[in-house]
């Protein structure tokens, strides 16, 4: 009806809109239409009345005309909408109550039609208090006035103020009108806004399909490519044991100067290729969410000793001075902790320290910064005057795949992945990487990391040497198809005066484990006619104790995080991950074979 009106609807329209809300701005453009409308509708009664000669109706729809005005200025120019729809209220309050008491002195068609308006007005522009309290101002007085006057009690008369019928018919009419048109609107927005309530909760429900589906697809690819790369690390690692065990083997056996350093150089490249490969595996299981650390037993000032024996061939290639200071409190202590992990940290950052650094120093620092009756914590800081970093690019260094520059990519190379892992694994540890560095002068990373630990004894911090004595003449079953792996594994225990069994898969190796008596097992875990895993869980059910009994060791290239479980599961004691240290099988063969004499011995 009223949108007929192309003009006073974009007025109206360029109003409400200052409101984000739906629902207010149906209750500004429905205040509005009431005011602009209610302007011709009081303008035909003052004509009605001034030519009727009725005073007392042409002063009440004079003001109502003069009013309508005004607050149409009032909402226009200062944006009170609010506050002129509770005058409106108010004036049709004001008339129910002027009819009941003054005009009519009764209750006639028109003041039910002005409760009705009041009572619908209420609710719909503030809700349901001022619903209520405007529903019970219009209410109540109709209540008293009819309950005080018990001779009118079923009478709706005209009052004492007479008007003509076709003003009375015209008045009714008009807030007819405004009554149906009141609830007619309020609905239509009402389920206006149902409908888009509804279509937003289809569109809503669909992209959260959509969501799911892309979410499925997504853990499919990343599944996808953590069973790549777990395939590509059991690859490359295979080849990388080869060339690690044989260099190992081959520096044992006293070469010449020249040789040595040769076979040097050839050991440190195998290791920097895996470390490369390691940070890559490492960085997706970071991702994943699928890493955990270690809570093992050891010594924490030899293991800063190993590692800095790992970075000093790098250091003395650049003439550079490598210092390492440890604090004494470490002295008859086993910290609680995982080393591979912090020695991964720590490799990261001497490495890349080295990296950047043409002259001058490189040093690693370890102080204690409190220690009680079973809790130490310590301080690492990696120092260097090398290449230093920009204020504006500290941070961004910590990101996956990002370096300083470009420069210092082409310049130094690097995958990018190197201190990302860092500050994930010391976030596993509770702790923060802070740098400081300044260009041309140099840097230093440092971090604090609480540990638990444990006195040690004087067989716990000896360190286990390679002369092999104790393990001569160890009965050891290989069972390997690799010829490379068979290779490296037979000259890494020869060193030790261990002539191993060797059996091309499980097959063959459950056979000679019938057939001999060995006391330990090296077990690959893939191989042809049976696996690693269906190996050891046929050995465990063999009849004979000693033989079901006998320590397993797994030897694999897979570094999926579910390789130690299955291991533990198929009844396996211990693995260790190609290319692996010759000092960590040592060290495996010694512990499993006291463990097995110890047993014997009760």
């Amino acid at each position: 009806m009223i949108h007929l009106y192309k003009p006073l609807e974009k007025f109206v329209h360029g109003i409400a809109s200052v409101e984000p809300d739906a629902i207010d701005q149906a209750r500004i453009k429905l205040l509005l239409y009431i005011l602009i409308l209610y302007v011709p509708y009081s303008a035909i009664l003052i004509v009605a009345y001034i030519f009727g000669g009725e005073t007392q109706h042409l002063i009440r729809v004079a003001i109502i005309f003069s009013s309508c005005l005004l607050l149409l200025a009032a909402i226009y120019f200062f944006k009170v909408w609010k506050t002129a729809s509770h005058l409106v209220l108010c004036s049709l309050t004001l008339a129910v109550w002027s009819n009941l008491f003054y005009y009519v002195h009764n209750i006639n068609v028109a003041t039910l039609q002005l409760i009705w308006f009041a009572c619908a007005l209420g609710f719909y522009m503030h809700g349901l208090k001022w619903g209520w309290f405007y529903a019970a101002t219009n209410v109540i007085p109709v209540l008293f006035y009819t309950a005080s006057d018990s001779q009118n009690y079923f009478y709706l008369g005209a009052g004492p103020y007479m008007v003509s019928q076709q003003i009375y018919l015209f008045v009714i009419s008009y807030n007819f009108l405004w009554i149906i048109y009141l609830h007619y609107y309020f609905f239509k927005v009402f389920t206006h806004n149902f409908n888009k309530l509804t279509t937003t909760k289809n569109e809503l429900k669909e992209l959260n399909e959509k969501l799911r589906t892309t979410l499925e697809d997504l853990q499919s690819t990343s599944n996808a490519r953590m069973d790549f790369l777990s395939t590509m690390s059991h690859e490359l690692r295979t080849p990388l044991n080869g060339v690690i065990g044989i260099s190992n083997a081959l520096l044992l056996q006293n070469p010449r100067k020249d040789q040595t350093e040769n076979l040097a150089v050839l050991k440190f490249s195998a290791e920097n290729l895996l470390l490369l490969i390691n940070d890559v595996l490492d960085f997706n299981k970071f991702e994943s969410n699928k890493v955990e650390l270690e809570h093992i037993p050891f010594d924490m000032a030899i293991l800063l000793k190993n590692i800095n024996s790992i970075v000093q061939l790098k250091a003395r290639e650049k003439m550079l001075d490598l210092q390492l200071e440890v604090t004494k409190d470490l002295k008859n202590k086993m910290i609680i902790g995982d080393p591979t992990r912090l020695t991964q940290v720590l490799l990261n950052l001497l490495n890349n320290a080295i990296k950047f650094t043409e002259r001058g120093s490189v040093a690693l620092g370890v102080h204690t910064v409190s220690i009680n009756e079973d809790h130490l914590s310590l301080s690492f800081a990696v120092t260097d005057s090398g290449i230093g970093i920009a204020t504006e690019k500290q941070q961004d260094i910590f990101e996956p795949f990002t370096q300083a520059s470009s420069s210092t990519s082409r310049n130094y190379g690097g995958t990018g992945l190197g201190l990302p892992i860092v500050k994930k694994v010391l976030m596993m540890y509770n702790s923060t990487i802070k740098l400081m560095s300044m260009p041309g002068v140099g840097s230093m990373f440092h971090f604090v990391i609480e540990f638990p630990y444990q006195q040690s004894n004087a067989e716990n911090s000896h360190q286990l040497n390679n002369n092999g004595k104790e393990l001569a003449d160890l009965k050891v079953l290989v069972a390997e198809d690799n010829p490379i792996n068979v290779l490296v594994i037979k000259k890494t225990l020869e060193q030790w005066n261990i002539k191993p069994v060797i059996a091309a898969n499980g097959k063959i190796a459950l056979q000679k484990v019938v057939e001999n008596d060995f006391d330990i097992i090296l077990m690959d875990l893939y191989m042809p006619e049976m696996d690693g895993y269906e190996t050891a869980g046929a050995i465990r059910k063999l009849s004979d104790p000693a033989k079901s009994g006998l320590p397993i060791i797994a030897l694999t290239a897979d570094v999926n995080n579910s390789v130690a479980l299955k291991v533990k599961e198929s009844g396996m004691n211990d693995y260790l991950s190609k290319p692996f240290d010759p000092n960590d099988l040592f060290q495996k063969l010694r512990k499993l074979t006291r463990e097995k004499s110890a047993a014997s011995s009760l």
